[in-house]
This record gives C-alpha cells, structure tokens and sequence, in this order.
C-alpha cells in the first residue's frame, strides 16, 4: 500500500514539473529562433568579417515574428 501512494505522489510531481518547464520551455523557443544580429543571410559567407553566421532556420533578424529570409543570422563579434 505504502508503494502505491509514493508512485501516486511521484507521478503528481513529475506531471507538476512536465507542466512548468512546458510553459518555460515555450519562451525559451521564442526567444532561440529570433536573430538578435545585424542581419540575416542566405549563405555563412555573407556575413562581413566583423560577424559570425550562426544557422537560424528562419532567420527573423527585426523580431517581428516572419522570417527575413536567409538561414544564417550574422552576429556581431
């Protein structure tokens, strides 16, 4: 009996903890797939020299929520 109620509590816990880092984890996608860079290009080499190509699926280099085009988003050093 004793085994029955701490598996009831441990699965109340681990569907607690499923839920909370599901809503972090939603911010954490926004926040990863927005460019923050200079710009967005469609090749690594079309970064300046100055910026390093980080692939973006989807670069969104305004934060406007559409993609600018291009997969590669060019970081400032």
């Amino acid at each position: 009996m004793n085994v029955i109620i701490i598996a009831v509590l441990a699965l109340i816990v681990l569907v607690l903890l499923i839920v909370i880092f599901s809503g972090k984890m939603g911010q954490f996608r926004s926040g990863v797939s927005t460019c923050g860079g200079t710009k967005c290009a469609e090749l690594a080499t079309d970064c300046a020299e100055d910026e390093n190509p980080i692939y973006l699926s989807g670069c969104d280099a305004n934060n406007d929520g559409e993609p600018d085009g291009g997969n590669y988003c060019c970081m400032p050093t």
